[in-house]
């Protein structure tokens, strides 16, 4: 239940039989490969990297990648509910692999889908092209005359425009405007009159002030006046396009084609489908393409002389007896070295977990993995996580639907590694829920009162027998164990940094930055409780003592790094603060606040859920229909409270982990064990035992 020792390999072979021991570590997947460049200073000017070629792989690829993207476009893989909320990639087994596409049926397919995609994409750009035309042709849809009749009066200048309907009241009240200035507006694909009479828009187009569309007459000698009286009235002048016809006869070929181009694309959405049948067999293929591809990579990685290839990596030490049997049996004119890497090495790291933490390791996954040469936190912080999480939800009904659903996805996803085992961890958090509803008295807020159920029913029996404390009525009672919480946690923080600086030797840092604060912290405690209640005189005593005694500890320990005995001294008396040093008394304050939130989030679950009651109880005496209304109220509004308050309580939970626990101790950023393999984000594989 810790980090695995890793092992530091280099494998010394004939260059003729190096494409075969890759192709056998690739089977074993024990060693991950390195550049064995940066493992061996010199190498390179001694030795060549090998040329490969991935031409034929990429050929394949891009040949299913455009089949693949034509599938789904055209028929997309239907998915569960669960796939749609975790999408994981195809499991597929070796046998499949063997009975893949054949290079023959690939092509086949590829010529059938490479038609297919350039016919749609023509027909795409015809259907865009035409689109944007009927757009653009929209505003001259109600013109029922032809476009070139506007400019064949020779002393008469004809101009198409829109113009604020506010605007036109005011024009047509203006003299100038009159003298200069005839117009029609057109509206549904007639005039209406609209000239120096002083008539005004219809009244439902000024409702809706949309710009009204006029055509204007004025004679071509007065054209400058005209046009500024129309400037000022914010008329815009809008080209008509040259067109033979009407606007609309233009409009109704265009829909014509915009039909049979429609019908083209559903020809090609049919064909498709007929190539999704497929799918797998294409995915799989992909699937064999990439780890082909990724292989093949890994050649470069290596180095070679004239007669030997040298391949360099890290493995695991548990894993070293079967490498060694398979050199043996397979590779006896080649060399295997196995040691122990540098202290200054950048080792992957890989953790063997139990069933039961291996939940918790996707909480330090996304905060990074451990450094190899401290601990795994996974282990120690479980009780933490779901501590948390069960305060934050703490609802018994929540509880067991989530331990429901949590069941169902475990069910769905047991292949898929990465979300069974999140299903897990809210399986775990549910029984946590469900505790913490018993104990703080919570069964779908309040559910269980007399009120909604009836007079003594099952559910009251039981919430009233096993609750322990009301936080909607002692909320100081339950901020006060928030706080207890937060403070206990601080401690467990820094006694694993104590315990990881002993399992590295770093007995300075163990005594000076962990023990002396272990010290302190508690006296502390004691003496900010007396602000607030009377402590007995030996606690009070007691706690002074420590507070002393880790003080004077830490001002002489925190600047021993400074020369300058002065230095050292202001140097400690600062750390007790937190402005320099590895912790201070305002970050064990601050931090110790945060876990406030613990109340705050139980606080919101129920007062939701309480809402919704008292909503749903209003509606209930309403005749006929009221039960119904109250049930559904009920399920809605519960639903809607279950699966926002999993988020709060998910979220809030990882925050003070990952802020205020693992700031205590953690050191991560180390990059975990890949070891050469099958290695597709398409599919994985499932090798047989």
């Amino acid at each position: 239940m810790a980090i695995d020792t890793m092992k530091k390999v280099t494998m010394v072979c004939q260059v003729t039989a190096a494409q075969r021991l890759i192709r056998r570590l690739h089977e074993l997947s024990v060693v991950e490969l390195t550049d064995t460049v940066a493992h061996y200073e010199g190498a390179e000017d001694q030795f060549e990297r090998p040329e490969v070629s991935t031409e034929e792989c990429d050929g394949q690829l891009q040949k299913v990648h455009l089949i693949l993207g034509l599938i789904d476009l055209f028929a997309p893989e239907e998915k569960s509910f669960i796939a749609g909320l975790a999408p994981v990639p195809m499991i597929i087994d070796e046998k499949e692999i063997e009975d893949g596409l054949h290079q023959a049926e690939l092509d086949a397919h590829y010529d059938v889908a490479l038609e297919l995609d350039s016919q749609y994409r023509q027909v795409e750009r015809r259907i865009s092209d035409i689109r944007n035309q009927l757009q653009e042709l929209a505003p001259f849809a109600d013109l029922p005359f032809r476009v070139a009749e506007l400019s064949k009066p020779e002393r008469v200048r004809l101009v198409f425009g829109a113009i604020p309907p506010n605007n036109l009241d005011a024009m047509a009240q203006d003299p100038a405007a009159m003298d200069v200035l005839a117009w029609e507006r057109v509206v549904s694909g007639q005039f209406l009159r609209k000239n120096g009479s002083g008539g005004t828009p219809a009244k439902e187009n000024a409702k809706r002030n949309e710009p009204v569309r006029l055509v204007v007459a004025f004679l071509r000698a007065q054209e400058e006046a005209a046009r500024e009286v129309l400037s000022t009235y914010g008329f815009e002048d809008t080209p008509l396009p040259a067109l033979p016809g009407t606007v609309r006869d233009h409009i109704r070929e265009l829909e014509a084609d915009l039909a049979t181009s429609e019908e083209t694309v559903e020809g090609i959405a049919a064909k498709t489908k007929e190539l999704a049948v497929h799918r797998r067999a294409l995915t799989v293929l992909k699937a064999l393409r990439e780890d082909q591809r990724n292989t093949t990579l890994a050649h470069t990685k290596s180095v070679h002389g004239k007669w030997a290839q040298v391949v360099t990596g890290y493995m695991r030490e548990k894993d070293v007896p079967r490498l060694r049997e398979v050199f043996e049996r397979e590779f006896p004119n080649a060399s295997l070295l196995i040691e122990d890497p540098g202290p200054d090495e950048n080792v992957p790291v890989s953790l063997s977990l139990p069933k039961h933490v291996r939940p918790v390791q996707m909480l330090v996954n996304l905060f990074g993995l451990p450094e190899y040469h401290t601990f795994d936190p996974s282990p120690f912080l479980m009780v933490n996580f779901y501590i948390f999480f069960g305060i934050c939800f703490s609802d018994l009904a929540y509880g067991i639907l989530l331990v429901l659903l949590s069941l169902y996805i475990m069910k769905r996803t047991r292949p898929y590694e990465g979300v069974y085992n999140f299903a897990k961890l809210l399986l775990f958090s549910g029984f946590s829920t469900m505790v913490f509803g018993m104990l703080l008295g919570s069964w779908f807020g309040d559910l269980y009162e007399p009120q909604y159920l009836g007079e003594r029913n099952l559910m009251w029996k039981i919430m009233t027998t096993v609750s322990v404390v009301d936080p909607l009525e002692k909320p100081v009672v339950v901020l006060l164990i928030s706080l207890a919480i937060g403070m206990a946690n601080q401690f467990y923080g820094i006694a694993l940094k104590m315990y990881g600086a002993l399992k590295r030797g770093d007995k300075a840092t163990a005594i000076y930055d962990c023990l002396l604060w272990l010290i302190i912290l508690p006296g502390f405690v004691v003496l900010v409780s007396t602000l607030f209640v009377k402590p007995p005189p030996f606690v009070l005593y007691g706690g002074l003592a420590l507070f002393i005694v880790g003080a004077v500890g830490l001002i002489l320990t925190q600047g021993r790094t400074a020369k300058n005995p002065i230095a050292r001294l202001l140097t400690g008396v600062v750390s007790l603060y937190g402005i320099v040093g590895s912790y201070g008394l305002t970050s064990f304050i601050g931090d110790t606040m945060s876990y406030c939130r613990l109340l705050a989030l139980g606080l919101t679950t129920s007062i939701v859920a309480l809402s919704f009651n008292m909503m749903a109880n209003l509606l209930r005496p309403i005749p006929h229909v009221g039960i119904v209304l109250f049930i559904l109220v009920l399920v809605v509004g519960h639903v809607f409270n279950f699966f926002i308050s999993i988020l709060g309580a998910f979220v809030h939970s990882m925050r003070l982990i990952f802020v205020e626990f693992f700031g205590r101790f953690y050191e991560s950023g180390a990059k975990p064990f890949a070891p050469l393999g099958f290695d597709s984000q398409a599919a994985i594989l499932r090798k047989e035992s």
